[in-house]
Protein backbone atom coordinates (compact mmCIF):
# COMPACT_ATOMS: atom_id res chain seq x y z
CA UNK A 1 0.00 0.00 0.00
CA UNK A 2 2.95 2.59 0.85
CA UNK A 3 5.12 1.41 -2.25
CA UNK A 4 1.58 2.46 -4.29
CA UNK A 5 0.84 5.56 -2.74
CA UNK A 6 4.91 6.42 -3.09
CA UNK A 7 4.04 5.49 -7.01
CA UNK A 8 1.07 7.42 -7.59
CA UNK A 9 2.39 10.67 -6.06
CA UNK A 10 5.80 10.53 -7.87
CA UNK A 11 3.37 9.53 -11.16
CA UNK A 12 1.54 12.86 -10.59
CA UNK A 13 4.34 15.04 -9.49
CA UNK A 14 6.29 13.82 -13.06
CA UNK A 15 2.62 14.80 -14.63
CA UNK A 16 2.62 18.28 -12.91
CA UNK A 17 6.34 18.82 -14.35
CA UNK A 18 5.59 17.78 -17.91
CA UNK A 19 2.38 19.97 -17.67
CA UNK A 20 4.82 23.33 -16.74
CA UNK A 21 7.82 21.83 -19.38
CA UNK A 22 6.05 20.95 -22.50
CA UNK A 23 4.27 24.63 -23.14
CA UNK A 24 7.73 26.39 -22.09
CA UNK A 25 9.51 23.81 -24.42
CA UNK A 26 7.19 24.71 -27.17
CA UNK A 27 7.90 28.11 -26.81
CA UNK A 28 11.36 27.75 -26.85
CA UNK A 29 11.42 25.90 -30.05
CA UNK A 30 9.08 28.10 -31.68
CA UNK A 31 11.74 31.12 -30.88
CA UNK A 32 14.41 29.02 -31.80
CA UNK A 33 12.78 28.13 -34.99
CA UNK A 34 12.25 32.06 -35.97
CA UNK A 35 15.17 33.74 -34.31
CA UNK A 36 17.55 30.90 -35.30
CA UNK A 37 20.86 29.71 -33.39
CA UNK A 38 24.52 30.45 -33.47
CA UNK A 39 24.98 26.71 -33.20
CA UNK A 40 21.96 25.48 -34.89
CA UNK A 41 22.08 22.50 -32.03
CA UNK A 42 18.95 21.52 -31.77
CA UNK A 43 19.76 21.02 -28.02
CA UNK A 44 19.90 24.99 -27.65
CA UNK A 45 15.65 25.21 -27.72
CA UNK A 46 15.61 21.75 -25.10
CA UNK A 47 17.99 23.58 -22.27
CA UNK A 48 16.33 26.68 -22.88
CA UNK A 49 13.11 24.97 -21.92
CA UNK A 50 14.89 23.67 -18.75
CA UNK A 51 15.81 27.27 -18.00
CA UNK A 52 12.29 29.09 -18.45
CA UNK A 53 11.04 25.71 -16.25
CA UNK A 54 13.75 26.69 -13.21
CA UNK A 55 13.05 30.55 -13.99
CA UNK A 56 8.65 30.19 -13.37
CA UNK A 57 10.01 28.77 -10.14
CA UNK A 58 12.26 31.86 -9.28
CA UNK A 59 14.97 29.85 -8.91
CA UNK A 60 18.23 32.11 -9.43
CA UNK A 61 20.80 32.14 -12.11
CA UNK A 62 24.16 32.11 -12.87
CA UNK A 63 25.27 34.10 -15.82
CA UNK A 64 28.27 34.82 -17.37
CA UNK A 65 27.95 38.55 -16.30
CA UNK A 66 26.68 38.42 -12.95
CA UNK A 67 23.46 36.50 -11.66
CA UNK A 68 19.89 36.70 -12.57
CA UNK A 69 17.72 37.28 -9.97
CA UNK A 70 14.83 39.42 -10.80
CA UNK A 71 12.12 37.33 -12.17
CA UNK A 72 8.79 37.42 -12.87
CA UNK A 73 6.45 36.78 -10.06
CA UNK A 74 3.27 36.16 -12.31
CA UNK A 75 4.84 33.15 -13.70
CA UNK A 76 4.48 31.17 -10.73
CA UNK A 77 0.68 30.69 -11.66
CA UNK A 78 1.66 28.23 -14.17
CA UNK A 79 3.59 25.52 -11.92
CA UNK A 80 0.67 26.18 -9.21
CA UNK A 81 -2.15 25.70 -11.54
CA UNK A 82 -0.12 22.36 -12.57
CA UNK A 83 0.70 21.19 -9.02
CA UNK A 84 -3.16 21.82 -7.60
CA UNK A 85 -4.09 19.43 -10.40
CA UNK A 86 -2.37 16.25 -9.64
CA UNK A 87 -3.42 16.70 -6.12
CA UNK A 88 -6.58 14.99 -6.13
CA UNK A 89 -5.07 11.52 -7.16
CA UNK A 90 -2.35 11.80 -4.75
CA UNK A 91 -4.97 12.54 -1.74
CA UNK A 92 -7.04 9.49 -2.64
CA UNK A 93 -3.72 7.18 -2.06
CA UNK A 94 -2.78 8.82 1.20
CA UNK A 95 -5.10 8.28 4.43
CA UNK A 96 -3.61 11.88 5.80
CA UNK A 97 -3.80 14.74 3.77
CA UNK A 98 -0.56 16.20 4.69
CA UNK A 99 1.51 13.32 4.29
CA UNK A 100 0.21 13.08 0.71
CA UNK A 101 1.10 17.03 -0.03
CA UNK A 102 4.54 16.78 1.47
CA UNK A 103 5.43 13.54 -0.55
CA UNK A 104 3.99 15.56 -3.85
CA UNK A 105 6.20 17.86 -3.20
CA UNK A 106 9.03 16.17 -2.19
CA UNK A 107 9.14 14.25 -5.56
CA UNK A 108 8.06 17.48 -7.34
CA UNK A 109 10.98 19.19 -5.88
CA UNK A 110 13.46 16.04 -6.83
CA UNK A 111 12.76 16.09 -10.45
CA UNK A 112 13.39 19.73 -10.38
CA UNK A 113 16.43 19.27 -9.14
CA UNK A 114 17.36 16.97 -11.80
CA UNK A 115 16.29 19.30 -14.31
CA UNK A 116 18.68 22.40 -12.85
CA UNK A 117 21.53 19.75 -12.53
CA UNK A 118 20.63 18.77 -16.11
CA UNK A 119 20.68 22.10 -17.45
CA UNK A 120 24.22 23.72 -16.23
CA UNK A 121 25.89 24.93 -19.73
CA UNK A 122 28.77 27.48 -20.68
CA UNK A 123 28.74 29.49 -17.60
CA UNK A 124 24.59 29.51 -17.24
CA UNK A 125 23.55 27.80 -13.93
CA UNK A 126 20.91 27.59 -11.93
CA UNK A 127 20.82 27.32 -8.33
CA UNK A 128 21.28 23.92 -7.39
CA UNK A 129 20.86 24.41 -3.55
CA UNK A 130 17.68 26.83 -3.44
CA UNK A 131 16.30 24.65 -6.62
CA UNK A 132 14.55 21.84 -4.45
CA UNK A 133 13.52 24.56 -1.61
CA UNK A 134 12.00 26.83 -3.58
CA UNK A 135 9.98 24.14 -5.90
CA UNK A 136 9.46 22.25 -2.68
CA UNK A 137 7.73 25.36 -0.80
CA UNK A 138 6.18 26.20 -3.92
CA UNK A 139 4.26 22.69 -4.16
CA UNK A 140 3.54 22.72 -0.40
CA UNK A 141 1.91 26.39 -1.22
CA UNK A 142 -0.52 25.18 -4.17
CA UNK A 143 -1.41 22.11 -2.50
CA UNK A 144 -2.43 24.41 0.90
CA UNK A 145 -6.34 23.77 1.49
CA UNK A 146 -7.17 27.51 1.75
CA UNK A 147 -10.02 27.64 4.61
CA UNK A 148 -10.87 31.26 4.67
CA UNK A 149 -13.64 31.00 7.57
CA UNK A 150 -10.43 30.15 9.54
CA UNK A 151 -8.08 33.08 8.72
CA UNK A 152 -10.63 36.22 8.05
CA UNK A 153 -8.78 38.86 8.91
CA UNK A 154 -5.12 37.74 7.14
CA UNK A 155 -7.57 37.27 4.00
CA UNK A 156 -8.78 41.03 4.36
CA UNK A 157 -5.38 42.31 4.71
CA UNK A 158 -4.66 40.23 1.71
CA UNK A 159 -7.37 41.21 -0.21
CA UNK A 160 -6.91 44.88 0.75
CA UNK A 161 -3.23 44.76 -0.26
CA UNK A 162 -3.87 43.03 -3.66
CA UNK A 163 -6.09 46.25 -3.90
CA UNK A 164 -3.03 48.08 -3.51
CA UNK A 165 -1.53 45.91 -5.92
CA UNK A 166 -3.94 47.29 -8.70
CA UNK A 167 -3.34 50.70 -7.83
CA UNK A 168 0.59 50.45 -8.20
CA UNK A 169 -0.06 48.38 -11.55
CA UNK A 170 -2.44 51.28 -12.64
CA UNK A 171 -0.06 53.72 -11.27
CA UNK A 172 2.63 51.94 -13.34
CA UNK A 173 0.47 51.70 -16.87
CA UNK A 174 -0.19 55.62 -17.05
CA UNK A 175 3.01 56.44 -16.79
CA UNK A 176 3.92 54.07 -19.69
CA UNK A 177 0.98 55.96 -21.29
CA UNK A 178 2.74 58.78 -21.28
CA UNK A 179 5.99 58.35 -22.50
CA UNK A 180 4.84 55.95 -24.77
CA UNK A 181 7.04 57.75 -27.30
CA UNK A 182 10.67 56.36 -25.25
CA UNK A 183 8.77 52.88 -25.21
CA UNK A 184 8.44 52.89 -29.52
CA UNK A 185 12.01 54.37 -29.57
CA UNK A 186 13.50 51.37 -27.44
CA UNK A 187 11.50 48.91 -29.52
CA UNK A 188 12.96 49.88 -32.41
CA UNK A 189 16.02 49.49 -31.36
CA UNK A 190 15.24 46.09 -30.27
CA UNK A 191 13.90 45.25 -33.45
CA UNK A 192 12.35 41.83 -32.25
CA UNK A 193 9.67 40.92 -35.02
CA UNK A 194 6.20 40.07 -35.02
CA UNK A 195 6.53 36.88 -32.72
CA UNK A 196 9.66 37.96 -30.88
CA UNK A 197 7.35 41.49 -30.00
CA UNK A 198 4.46 39.01 -28.73
CA UNK A 199 7.12 36.92 -26.77
CA UNK A 200 8.42 40.65 -25.39
CA UNK A 201 4.29 41.53 -24.67
CA UNK A 202 4.55 38.42 -23.06
CA UNK A 203 7.54 38.44 -20.80
CA UNK A 204 6.20 42.16 -19.81
CA UNK A 205 2.66 40.71 -18.49
CA UNK A 206 4.60 38.16 -16.47
CA UNK A 207 6.48 40.90 -15.00
CA UNK A 208 3.54 43.09 -14.30
CA UNK A 209 3.43 42.32 -10.29
CA UNK A 210 7.14 43.09 -9.87
CA UNK A 211 6.65 46.91 -11.63
CA UNK A 212 3.63 47.23 -9.57
CA UNK A 213 4.94 46.16 -6.69
CA UNK A 214 7.78 48.71 -6.98
CA UNK A 215 5.26 51.63 -8.36
CA UNK A 216 3.10 50.73 -5.24
CA UNK A 217 5.97 50.84 -3.00
CA UNK A 218 7.24 54.53 -5.19
CA UNK A 219 3.71 55.67 -4.70
CA UNK A 220 3.28 55.42 -1.32
CA UNK A 221 6.61 57.08 -0.14
CA UNK A 222 8.96 54.18 0.20
CA UNK A 223 11.69 54.14 -1.86
CA UNK A 224 12.80 52.04 -4.67
CA UNK A 225 16.06 51.15 -6.53
CA UNK A 226 16.90 50.75 -10.17
CA UNK A 227 20.94 49.43 -10.18
CA UNK A 228 23.89 49.74 -7.46
CA UNK A 229 24.34 53.03 -5.69
CA UNK A 230 20.98 54.29 -7.00
CA UNK A 231 17.84 55.89 -4.95
CA UNK A 232 14.44 56.57 -6.39
CA UNK A 233 11.99 58.08 -3.68
CA UNK A 234 9.27 61.24 -3.58
CA UNK A 235 12.08 63.71 -2.38
CA UNK A 236 15.08 62.83 -3.85
CA UNK A 237 16.28 60.81 -7.25
CA UNK A 238 19.58 59.18 -8.01
CA UNK A 239 19.72 57.25 -11.37
CA UNK A 240 23.31 56.15 -13.18
CA UNK A 241 23.28 54.94 -16.76
CA UNK A 242 20.02 52.86 -17.28
CA UNK A 243 19.57 49.86 -19.99
CA UNK A 244 17.18 49.98 -22.61
CA UNK A 245 14.27 48.25 -21.42
CA UNK A 246 10.65 48.72 -22.49
CA UNK A 247 9.65 49.22 -19.00
CA UNK A 248 12.24 52.08 -18.26
CA UNK A 249 10.19 55.02 -19.44
CA UNK A 250 7.76 54.67 -16.76
CA UNK A 251 10.60 55.77 -14.25
CA UNK A 252 10.17 58.95 -12.69
CA UNK A 253 12.63 61.58 -13.71
CA UNK A 254 11.09 64.61 -11.42
CA UNK A 255 10.53 64.00 -7.48
CA UNK A 256 7.40 64.58 -5.79
CA UNK A 257 7.70 65.30 -2.08
CA UNK A 258 4.04 65.09 -1.62
CA UNK A 259 4.31 61.15 -1.58
CA UNK A 260 5.60 60.93 1.03
CA UNK A 261 3.23 61.57 2.78
CA UNK A 262 0.88 58.78 1.78
CA UNK A 263 2.92 56.28 3.69
CA UNK A 264 -0.16 56.95 5.89
CA UNK A 265 -2.24 54.70 3.51
CA UNK A 266 -0.74 51.34 5.24
CA UNK A 267 -1.80 52.57 8.22
CA UNK A 268 -5.04 53.35 7.13
CA UNK A 269 -5.17 49.37 5.33
CA UNK A 270 -3.92 47.75 8.57
CA UNK A 271 -6.40 50.03 10.87
CA UNK A 272 -9.05 48.53 9.00
CA UNK A 273 -7.72 44.98 9.49
CA UNK A 274 -6.95 45.29 13.34
CA UNK A 275 -10.82 46.85 13.96
CA UNK A 276 -11.86 43.57 12.20
CA UNK A 277 -10.24 41.79 14.22
CA UNK A 278 -11.24 43.88 17.59
CA UNK A 279 -14.92 43.41 16.28
CA UNK A 280 -14.63 39.71 16.17
CA UNK A 281 -12.58 38.84 19.72
CA UNK A 282 -15.17 38.09 22.62
CA UNK A 283 -12.11 38.37 25.22
CA UNK A 284 -8.71 40.60 25.44
CA UNK A 285 -6.77 36.92 24.85
CA UNK A 286 -8.55 35.91 21.57
CA UNK A 287 -7.79 39.47 20.57
CA UNK A 288 -4.27 39.71 20.94
CA UNK A 289 -3.47 35.95 19.65
CA UNK A 290 -5.55 36.36 16.69
CA UNK A 291 -4.23 40.03 15.85
CA UNK A 292 -0.43 38.40 16.03
CA UNK A 293 -1.32 35.52 14.20
CA UNK A 294 -2.87 37.44 11.28
CA UNK A 295 0.14 40.19 11.69
CA UNK A 296 2.49 37.27 11.63
CA UNK A 297 0.43 35.83 8.34
CA UNK A 298 0.76 38.97 6.85
CA UNK A 299 4.39 39.79 7.49
CA UNK A 300 5.54 36.59 6.60
CA UNK A 301 3.36 37.18 2.78
CA UNK A 302 4.78 40.71 2.45
CA UNK A 303 8.40 39.67 3.21
CA UNK A 304 8.30 37.07 0.34
CA UNK A 305 6.39 38.58 -2.30
CA UNK A 306 8.84 41.75 -2.03
CA UNK A 307 11.50 39.73 -1.71
CA UNK A 308 11.40 37.72 -4.97
CA UNK A 309 9.73 40.95 -6.78
CA UNK A 310 13.51 42.28 -7.15
CA UNK A 311 16.96 41.35 -7.40
CA UNK A 312 20.16 41.62 -9.85
CA UNK A 313 19.10 41.65 -13.07
CA UNK A 314 22.29 40.27 -15.18
CA UNK A 315 25.01 42.64 -13.93
CA UNK A 316 25.91 43.62 -10.39
CA UNK A 317 25.52 47.40 -11.62
CA UNK A 318 22.11 46.12 -11.98
CA UNK A 319 21.07 44.75 -8.21
CA UNK A 320 18.74 45.46 -6.82
CA UNK A 321 16.07 46.38 -9.29
CA UNK A 322 12.97 46.87 -8.33
CA UNK A 323 11.56 47.32 -4.37
CA UNK A 324 14.20 47.91 -1.69
CA UNK A 325 12.41 44.45 -0.27
CA UNK A 326 13.79 45.16 3.53
CA UNK A 327 12.15 48.68 3.72
CA UNK A 328 9.12 48.04 2.14
CA UNK A 329 8.62 45.13 4.76
CA UNK A 330 9.84 47.12 7.82
CA UNK A 331 7.54 49.97 6.65
CA UNK A 332 4.92 47.90 6.63
CA UNK A 333 5.31 45.95 9.98
CA UNK A 334 5.70 49.26 11.56
CA UNK A 335 2.17 51.05 10.47
CA UNK A 336 0.50 47.43 11.09
CA UNK A 337 1.86 47.40 14.71
CA UNK A 338 1.11 51.16 15.23
CA UNK A 339 -2.58 50.65 13.66
CA UNK A 340 -2.97 47.65 15.77
CA UNK A 341 -1.87 49.21 19.23
CA UNK A 342 -4.06 52.11 17.80
CA UNK A 343 -7.35 49.57 17.47
CA UNK A 344 -6.61 47.79 20.52
CA UNK A 345 -5.92 50.84 22.86
CA UNK A 346 -8.99 52.57 21.62
CA UNK A 347 -10.98 48.83 21.90
CA UNK A 348 -9.84 49.17 25.69
CA UNK A 349 -10.46 52.64 26.32
CA UNK A 350 -14.50 51.94 24.92
CA UNK A 351 -14.91 49.38 27.34
CA UNK A 352 -14.05 50.50 30.16
CA UNK A 353 -15.71 53.44 29.61
CA UNK A 354 -19.12 51.38 28.56
CA UNK A 355 -18.10 49.54 32.19
CA UNK A 356 -18.03 52.37 34.31
CA UNK A 357 -21.50 53.75 32.82
CA UNK A 358 -23.28 50.46 33.34
CA UNK A 359 -22.57 50.98 36.66
CA UNK A 360 -23.43 54.00 36.92
CA UNK A 361 -26.64 53.15 35.80
CA UNK A 362 -26.90 50.11 38.26
CA UNK A 363 -26.13 52.50 41.01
Amino acid sequence: MIAGALGVSFRQALRSVVLTLFPLAFISLFAWATAGSVTGNTSDPVRASAWLYLAVHLVPFHVPTGRLTFLPLLAVVFPMWAIRRGLPKVTEAFTKINGARAMYAFWYAALSEVIAALSRYHGIAPNLYLTPILTFLIAIIATHPFQIAKSRAFYLALYLFLISLGVGAIAFGYSLAVHLKQVESILVVFSPGVYGSVLMILLQFLYLPNLALASLSYITGINISFGAQTLIGASKIKLLSVPALPFVPALPTAAHPILKYAVGTWCVIFLITSVFIVRRSLNFSQLIREWALSGAKVMVFIVAISYFAAGELLTPSMNPVGVIWWKFSATLAIAYLSAGLLAILTHLAMRRITHRESRGIRG
